[in-house]
């Protein structure tokens, strides 16, 4: 309650009082004749019943003056009665009056002409509902109680009629009985007094215990034209604003409010005019006013509200047709918009409005406000005396934002409100929906009213129905509400709202009170509805729905709704009565993503419509797909908690291969190692109850066909599987069932599918071809022929998934040697066992053949090894394979035949690298490797992959060193030796072991083999070769190869003294055919000492060698034969001899030498027998063509004395000579030619001798011609002439 009504409402109340003790003295003076006929007593109890209580007068005393009664009392008392606590009413020590009869009458009110009150003490007491009033049964008339009802005119009117009134009133108290306190107010004197031209009513009020007065009013009134009936009046008021703080305690008591400090003054003016009040004028100056709410034993209450420098200016200002008001306010506040309990956010605008205007109307009056904080009305809502039904409403919505206008009053009897708000945001309602901030338009009439909104970036909440608010961008609508006694309704109509890109629109109702059962309805059109970016569950009533589905929606329901619609209607029954909601929901989605068990794919690409009625959801799906599994003419119902999905589906290989490996089930990993081609289409049908993953019943049928089905880690490739497959799933076991035929390594396969049984069973045919295709190796067909029957088992347990493979091999042959060779009738038992969980593989084929692997470090690695013979004791060092292999002979030949197309088939590409990189290391070891049917000697190979290359060492009794292959590098492939035994490998001569004793030559050249090219180049060094006793070397050789030719350059080779060099070329030479070239020097000192070492008779001896020569001949180079060579020779010798004595060219030579011609003066022939030949120099080049070598120019022999020459040929093929020798030899002049023909030996010695001792004497030289003709072991010589 407000201090201008709390002071107006007493003033009123002792107005009241004295218009009650003046109508009880006019009740008196009318009962005058009566009482002066029946005296006290009867007066006495007459009252008592008039006022149902016990009335005592000590003295009356009743006359007329003239016509003017007047009266005297004496002491009069007014109590309860007795038993109802005989507490005081009234009392009055002594009161006199004269009622002026004559103005009394023509005025048509009693009007007192002079009346002395004294002692006048009122008592009232307050009730539980603070309503102040006597004791019951105590009353006072009716008629003696005022109107508490506005009413203009009844206030003019009382107002006039005391302004005519003429009294002095002394010692007038109220006396407040409160539930706790006692107050007293005390007005030591009130005097009305005036006369003729005016009237002066004057006063003042005190509060027991205060020495200053609270409120002094003084009044003047003048008559009008028409006397008092048309008077004009003045007022004055003035109270103290602190002296109203004691009443508080008393008058506050259960209100929500009351007055805990206060100070200041309030004035008062007013003004009438023709009997009617024209003007009415308040200031307020408050320095402080605080209100607080009286203390409760419950809760602590809230803080008081603190207003300071509080100012307020009004005025009321009567018109012609009504009247006007005004009222402008401010006040700085401690607690202006919102308590510090309500947060940290800014009010809006001030506390209550600044500036107020009322106005009467023809049927009410009108108000309007200026703007003010929404939210103050809401954070003073505990502290502020409002009706209940107006606070819980605020409660509830808790109001917020700013009212910038407020129109209020009443129109043709009806409360009229219309206000206009922005910023506006509510709390829901019951159902009804809260928000904002919004733009609002409020209209109103008595209990009903409607409000319309706009906003953006607005929020919106239906608490009970949808989960979070949502966030719009833009809102509006219009909001209808009515209330018909104990019920409420509320609607909502037109309304749009766009939130993320979509747009909505509907309406809503709510019914609620009464005692009967209520109701919220929903009615949403949707529209381009986005459910992937904003959860599906955002956009639909979860609050209606059941946990289960809630959250099977909100982990895997979404998608785009181009169109849409919700009907909801949810009962608010009574307490106790539980009446479930009703749900109708239709959605055309695109786009979607549906889940149907946890943990499983979801269907994504979903396209159809989406309904609920009756709390059954169902969906068609026209078409979706997951994880490349296309589903079409689907259908999802759910019921119950009971979810149901059907569908026609169809999937690529590489899709379904994809779907099993997401299926949450044990084992499925070992699909990821397949990869295939084609298609399967089938049907899916699911049952689950949601919240039961047990429940789950999943039977995916469908007929496969793939043309190509391939197993990555093992590279077998299945191809044309044809059949039924499907996967059937019972709770959290479901496995693979069905039966597949198509073909693999080149034959038929069937497989018998049935996981859950174990695994899957295959029998099939196997080609020998497609075997060596799969194994990398293409040449590996050209060993096998035929083909084979197999059985396998791909087991699933718990202990992990293997594979094991069986056959006999019969009916394959394998062109290997007999170790590891077969028949094609023979039975060899092979059998491989793969751990695909473990990662190992072991294998045996008979009892010769086995193999194994392991993964290691996860399977990021591994290890594997394959032995032919004794199986390893223990797993070896490194990763990747490791090949041993043992026999006590090693047919190299055969082992070069059947290999030869592995080799020829092998490359420098990526193969040969995979094979590096998978090979870690070899160790090959026999006791013998045999040629042919030598055994040539023992031979150990160890080594491996290495830097990205081979690495090799050799030893044995044949040969040691290292072989060491790097792709990389220019020459890849690099051969050291530090010794080869040349002897076992060159096979024994047939003949004499002589260089010219050459054999017969094949018929036809050798052609160059195939695959040529793909020889690396490389270097061959031989630091020591073993040959017939005699140790050759070192040798040095580079070559290259290429498709059709092997080039040997350069080509090195120390022979004793000699130093051999040159290059070989072997190149192709038309089909089928090839050639070789060679180009050898042959440097150095004794030509014997190169003959020496090659096991050949030594023929010459020389100082000094100097050869070059050309050869080219068909055939291989190993196919070297001088009868199908040709090319060119150029040879220098110096300072040696022809040893040959079994030469008969050298035999002439010898017998015709200078040095020769000397010995045998002495009779020595130890030339021809022994010593041979000596020359100084030799010089000669020949030519080879067609198996005859010939010279070019006459070969020149220089001897100490005498000079050769040789000029011819020689038929290589025949093994025949024709050749023409020629000597020079110093002859005397004196000394007859016959002579020396003779051959006198005394003779020509003495010449010679001669010619030796006389210089210049012997001047002439004689030359002699021999042919040499015939076979080569024994050639006739004949003298041809001399000169």
């Amino acid at each position: 309650m407000s201090l201008t009504r709390l002071v107006a409402r007493w003033l009123l109340t002792l107005v009241a009082l004295l218009l009650a003790l003046l109508a009880v003295l006019t009740l008196v003076l009318r009962l005058l004749p009566v009482l002066l006929e029946t005296q006290g007593p009867r007066l006495e109890r007459l009252l008592s019943a008039r006022f149902n209580a016990v009335v005592e007068v000590d003295a009356l005393t009743a006359g007329l003056q003239r016509y003017d009664p007047h009266l005297a009392i004496d002491d009069l008392q007014i109590r309860s009665r007795e038993g109802l606590g005989h507490v005081p009413l009234l009392e009055v020590e002594q009161a006199e009056l004269r009622l002026d009869s004559l103005a009394s009458l023509a005025a048509g009110v009693p009007l007192v002409a002079d009346a002395r009150v004294q002692g006048v003490t009122v008592h009232l007491y307050q009730d539980e509902a603070g309503r102040w009033h006597w004791p019951a049964p105590a009353e006072l008339p009716p008629e003696l109680v005022p109107e508490t009802t506005f009413d203009l005119e009844r206030l003019d009117f009382w107002v006039g009629m005391l302004l005519r009134q003429s009294a002095w009133v002394e010692e007038v108290s109220l006396v407040l009985h409160g539930r706790k306190e006692r107050a007293v107010l005390k007005a030591p004197r009130l005097v009305m007094t005036g006369d003729a031209r005016r009237t002066h009513l004057e006063g003042e009020v005190l509060v027991d215990g205060q020495r200053e007065q609270a409120i002094r009013a003084v009044m003047e009134l003048v008559p009008g034209p028409s006397g008092l009936r048309d008077f004009s009046a003045a007022l004055q008021a003035e109270m103290r604003l602190d002296s109203l703080l004691g009443l508080s305690e008393v008058l506050g008591y259960g209100d929500a409010l009351r007055l805990e400090a206060a100070s200041g003054e309030a004035r008062l003016w007013g003004r009438w005019h023709a009997g009617r009040l024209a003007d009415l004028r308040l200031d307020v100056e408050a320095p402080l006013l605080a209100l607080a709410q009286p203390e409760s034993a419950d809760a602590a209450s809230p803080p008081a509200i603190v207003l300071n420098r509080v100012a307020a200016r009004g005025q009321w200002l009567r018109e012609a047709s009504g009247w006007q008001a005004w009222l402008e306010g401010d006040a700085r506040s401690a607690d202006w918009a919102r308590p510090a309990e309500e947060g940290d956010a800014a009010a809006t605008g001030p506390a209550v409005p600044r500036y107020w205007h009322a106005r009467s109307r023809d049927d009410g009056w009108w108000l309007n406000t200026s703007e003010f904080d929404l939210g103050a009305l809401a954070a003073w809502r505990d502290r502020l005396p409002l009706p209940e039904a107006l606070a819980r409403v605020i409660d509830s919505l808790d109001p917020r934002g700013r009212v910038t206008g407020l129109g209020l009053g009443r129109e043709g009897g009806d409360w009229v409100a219309r206000a206009s708000a922005s910023e506006v945001a509510v709390s829901p309602w019951e159902q009804a929906p809260g928000g904002g901030p919004l733009d609002v338009w409020v209209t109103s009439r008595d209990l009903r009213g409607h409000v319309e909104f706009a906003g953006r970036d607005s929020r919106l909440h239906f608490p009970r129905v949808f989960g979070p608010p949502m966030a719009l961008s833009r809102a509006s609508g219009v909001i209808d509400w009515a209330y018909d006694g104990p019920r409420s309704f509320i609607s909502g109509r037109q309304l749009e709202v766009e939130w993320n890109g979509a747009r909505v629109e509907g309406g809503f109702g709510l019914s609620v009170g009464g005692g009967q059962r209520g109701g919220f309805g929903l009615q949403l059109d949707l529209h381009d509805v986005d459910a992937i970016e904003t959860p599906l569950v955002d956009w639909l009533p979860v609050g209606v729905l059941g946990p289960e589905l809630t959250d099977w929606l909100v982990e895997g329901v979404a998608g785009r709704v181009p169109e849409g619609s919700l009907r909801l209607h949810v009962p608010l029954s009574r307490e106790g009565v539980k009446v479930e909601p009703a749900l109708q929901l239709a959605l055309a989605v695109e786009e979607g993503r549906l889940s149907f068990a946890p943990g499983w794919p979801a269907l994504e690409g979903v396209g159809g419509r989406l309904r609920m009625a009756d709390g059954t959801l169902t969906a068609e799906v026209d078409r979706a797909e997951s994880l490349g599994v296309e589903a079409r003419g689907g259908e999802v119902r759910l019921a119950d908690e009971r979810l149901a999905v059907s569908g026609e589906l169809e999937a690529s290989a590489e899709a379904l291969r994809r779907y099993l490996l997401a299926l949450p089930v044990e084992g499925m990993s070992a699909v990821e190692a397949w990869q295939g081609e084609g298609r399967a289409s089938g049907t899916l049908d699911l049952a689950l109850t949601l919240g039961e993953p047990g429940s789950l019943a999943l039977d995916i049928a469908t007929e496969a066909d793939f043309p190509r089905l391939v197993h990555a880690p093992l590279a077998l490739a299945f191809r044309e599987l044809q059949g039924p497959l499907a996967w059937r799933q019972r709770g959290e076991e479901g496995g693979l069932e069905g039966r597949l035929a198509g073909r693999l390594l080149g034959g038929p396969v069937t497989s018998e599918i049935d996981t859950l049984a174990g695994g899957l069973d295959l029998t099939g045919t196997a080609a020998a071809e497609a075997i060596a295709e799969w194994s990398g190796m293409p040449g590996l067909g050209g060993l096998m022929e035929g083909q084979l029957s197999w059985q396998g088992r791909l087991a699933l347990g718990d202990e992990g998934v293997s594979l094991r493979l069986d056959s006999g091999l019969e009916g394959l042959a394998i062109a290997l040697p007999e170790s590891l060779g077969k028949r094609r009738e023979a039975r060899l038992p092979l059998q491989l066992t793969f751990d695909l969980t473990g990662g190992r593989l072991d294998g045996r084929l008979g009892d010769r053949l086995g193999l194994r692997w392991r993964e290691l470090d996860g399977g990021a690695s591994g290890q594997g090894q394959a032995w032919l013979g004794r199986r390893p004791d223990a797993w070896p060092r490194g990763p990747g394979w490791h090949v041993e292999a043992y026999q006590p002979r090693l047919p190299v030949a055969d082992w070069a035949r059947a290999l030869s197309p592995l080799a020829a088939r092998g490359g420098r590409g990526e193969g040969s690298r995979g094979a590096s990189a998978a090979l870690f290391s070899l160790s090959i070891r026999t006791d013998c490797l045999q040629v042919q049917s030598r055994c040539l000697g023992s031979l150990a190979v160890e080594g491996g992959p290495r830097g990205g290359g081979w690495e090799l060492d050799l030893d044995g009794s044949l040969a040691s060193g290292h072989l060491s292959y790097r792709p990389a590098l220019g020459e890849p492939l690099e051969i050291a030796l530090e010794r080869l035994a040349l002897d076992a490998l060159v096979p024994p001569a047939s003949g004499s072991g002589q260089l010219l004793d050459e054999l017969d030559v094949p018929p036809d050249a050798t052609p160059l083999p195939e695959g040529l090219d793909a020889v690396p180049d490389g270097r061959l060094r031989i630091a020591e070769i073993a040959w017939q006793g005699q140790r050759l070397g070192p040798f040095n050789g580079r070559w290259r190869s290429s498709a059709d030719r092997l080039v040997v350059d350069p080509l090195g080779l120390t022979l004793g003294q000699i130093s051999a060099h040159g290059n070989l070329v072997w190149e192709a030479s038309g089909a089928g055919d090839s050639l070789t070239r060679a180009r050898f020097d042959l440097d150095g000192r004794d030509l014997g000492t190169a003959l020496a070492v090659l096991g050949q008779p030594v023929a010459v001896r020389s100082a000094e060698t100097r050869v070059r020569s050309q050869l080219a001949w068909p055939g291989a180079p190993w196919q070297f034969a001088l009868a199908r060579s040709r090319g060119s020779l150029e040879v220098a010798l110096r300072d040696g001899r022809f040893v040959n004595i079994e030469s008969p060219s050298a035999r002439v030579v010898g017998l015709l030498n200078v040095d020769n011609l000397l010995r045998r003066l002495r009779l020595d022939f130890s030339d021809v027998t022994g010593q041979g030949t000596a020359f100084d120099r030799v010089t000669g080049d020949a030519t080879l063509y067609g198996g005859v070598l010939e010279t070019r120019g006459p070969v020149e022999i220089e001897g100490p004395a005498t000079r050769f020459t040789l000029d011819g040929s020689v038929d290589l093929a025949r093994r025949e000579l024709d050749q023409r020798l020629a000597v020079t030899v110093p002859v005397s002049s004196n000394l007859p030619l016959a002579a020396v023909l003779a051959g006198a030996p005394v003779v020509g010695g003495a010449l010679f001798l001669a010619d030796k001792l006389f210089g210049d004497a012997i001047d002439r030289v004689t030359r002699i011609h021999y042919r040499v003709q015939g076979p080569w072991t024994s050639p006739r010589i004949s003298l041809e002439s001399a000169e």
